[in-house]
C-alpha cells in the first residue's frame, strides 16, 4: 500500500493463531459471534408475515393514533393472539401499521377486521387504506424452505466455483468467511428486533455476493504472488498472504467506502422498505470487507502452513535467520577471543608512540624499534663504498 508515494506494508496475517495480530481478530470475531449466538437463542428473529403468515394492514388516518390504545383495541375483539400483534405508528402517528398473526378460521378472521376497522375508524377516522396483506401459514413455510434452500444452492455452487477458479483450501475459507458474516448480521437483527421479510432476503444475497467478491480479489492475487514468490524458497506462505492483502487493501478500502456512502444516503432519507434494504446492505458490506482481510486471509495461512511443502519453507527460513544471527555476532566475538554470541566491548586504540605518525602500522613501528644485526656500534658506523673492481677504495691524500 502507498500512502503519499511512499510504500506502507501492515503486519495483518500472523504467523500462528495464537499469536499478535490473529490473536486479536479472531477474539474479536469471537466475541461477535457469541452475542450474536445468545441474541438467538433469546430473542429470536423478528420473522415478518411472508414467513410465518398473517394480515398486513397500513391505514392513513384523521387524527394521530395512540400506539397503545390500538393495541387494547385488537385485545377488545376476543380472539387468541391478536394481543401479540405488531403496531407501528409513523408520519406523526397518523399512519398506522397492523401486522397480526394469522387466523385459520376464515369467519372468525373476517369479523375481527370488520370490528376492528369500526373500532379504529370510530377512534381516528380511517382516510384511506394504504396496504391490505394477507399470507396463509402454509404460504410462509413454504417461503421459508425456498429461502434456505436457495441459500444452500448458493453456497454449493460457489464453493465448486472457487474450487475450480482457485482451490479448496481458499473456497473453504471464503465460505467460512461468509458464515462469520451471516451469523453477526442475524444476531444484530436480533438485537434490534428489525423485522425479516423477503426484501431482507435479498440483501442477505446480495451482501453475500459482495463479501465474495472482496475475498476472490484478495485469493486471486494471493495466488499470482504464491507463483511468483514461493519458488524461490525465501518466504513463507503467511508473509505471501500479508503481502497480497497489503497490496490489495487501498483497492478494499475504496470500494468499500464508495459502496457504503449510497447506502448510508438511503438508510438516513429513504423510506421505511428502503431502510430495512440499506440496513442489511451496510451491515453485509462493512463486514464482508472486514472478514475478507481478517478471517478469511489468517485462516487460509494457518491452514496452507501445514502443507508439508509450506512446512519445510518455513524451517528454512527459521534456520536462516537463526544462522544469520549468529554470524552478525561471531566476527565481533572472535577479535575479542571470546565465543560467538557474547557481548562485544568497543576497544580504544592505543595511542601513537613519540616520534612516529599516525598513519604508520604496528608493522613498520616493529622494524624501526628492532635493533640491526651486529651490535649497536657496528651499526653506527659508516659504510664503506665498493668500486667496480670489488676493492676498496682508498682515500687520496692532498699533495701540500
Amino acid at each position: 500500500m502507498f500512502i503519499r508515494g511512499r510504500e506502507v506494508k501492515y503486519n495483518l496475517v500472523g504467523e500462528k493463531a495464537f499469536s499478535p495480530p490473529n490473536i486479536y481478530w479472531f477474539g474479536f470475531s469471537a466475541a461477535l459471534i457469541v452475542i450474536s449466538v445468545v441474541a438467538l437463542a433469546v430473542l429470536g428473529v423478528n420473522l415478518g408475515i411472508e414467513f410465518r403468515g398473517g394480515y398486513l394492514v397500513k391505514l392513513r388516518l384523521e387524527r394521530p393514533a395512540d400506539v397503545g390504545e390500538v393495541r387494547g383495541i385488537l385485545a377488545d375483539t376476543g380472539i387468541a393472539g391478536l394481543e401479540k400483534s405488531i403496531v407501528q405508528a409513523t408520519e406523526e402517528n397518523r399512519v398506522l401499521i397492523l401486522r397480526m398473526p394469522y387466523i385459520e378460521d376464515s369467519q372468525a378472521r373476517n369479523q375481527a377486521i370488520d370490528s376492528i376497522n369500526r373500532e379504529l375508524d370510530r377512534a381516528y377516522g380511517i382516510v384511506e387504506t394504504l396496504q391490505e396483506e394477507q399470507v396463509g401459514s402454509e404460504w410462509g413455510r413454504e417461503v421459508s424452505q425456498k429461502a434456505v434452500i436457495a441459500l444452500v444452492v448458493f453456497l454449493a455452487v460457489i464453493l465448486v466455483y472457487i474450487t475450480l477458479r482457485l482451490e479448496f483450501k481458499m473456497a473453504v475459507t471464503a465460505i467460512a468467511a461468509l458464515v462469520h458474516d451471516t451469523l453477526i448480521t442475524v444476531g444484530i437483527y436480533a438485537l434490534s428486533r428489525r423485522q425479516v421479510t423477503p426484501v431482507t432476503v435479498i440483501a442477505f444475497l446480495t451482501i453475500l455476493g459482495y463479501s465474495l467478491y472482496d475475498t476472490i480479489v484478495v485469493f486471486d492475487r494471493v495466488e499470482e504472488n504464491t507463483n511468483l514468490l514461493a519458488r524461490s524458497g525465501r518466504m513463507t506462505f503467511s508473509a505471501i498472504v500479508n503481502e497480497s492483502v497489503n497490496q490489495t487493501l487501498m483497492r478494499s478500502i475504496g470500494t468499500t467506502l464508495t459502496t457504503l456512502l449510497p447506502i448510508i444516503t438511503i438508510l438516513v432519507f429513504g423510506g421505511e422498505t428502503l431502510k430495512d434494504f440499506a440496513f442489511a446492505l451496510f451491515l453485509g458490506v462493512f463486514l464482508g470487507a472486514y472478514s475478507s482481510i481478517f478471517i478469511a486471509s489468517p485462516l487460509l495461512a494457518l491452514w496452507k502452513e501445514r502443507e508439508p511443502r509450506y512446512a519445510a519453507v518455513r524451517e528454512r527460513v527459521d534456520v536462516r535467520g537463526a544462522r544469520e544471527a549468529i554470524l552478525i555476532t561471531k566476527p565481533a566475538a572472535a577479535r575479542l577471543g571470546g565465543e560467538p554470541g557474547a557481548s562485544v566491548e568497543k576497544v580504544e586504540p592505543e595511542p601513537a608512540a613519540a616520534g612516529t605518525r599516525s598513519g604508520e602500522g604496528e608493522g613498520e613501528r616493529a622494524v624501526k624499534a628492532a635493533p640491526a644485526k651486529g651490535g649497536g656500534a657496528a651499526s653506527r658506523k659508516k659504510a664503506t663504498t665498493k668500486g667496480p673492481s670489488g676493492g676498496k677504495k682508498k682515500k687520496k691524500k692532498k699533495k701540500k
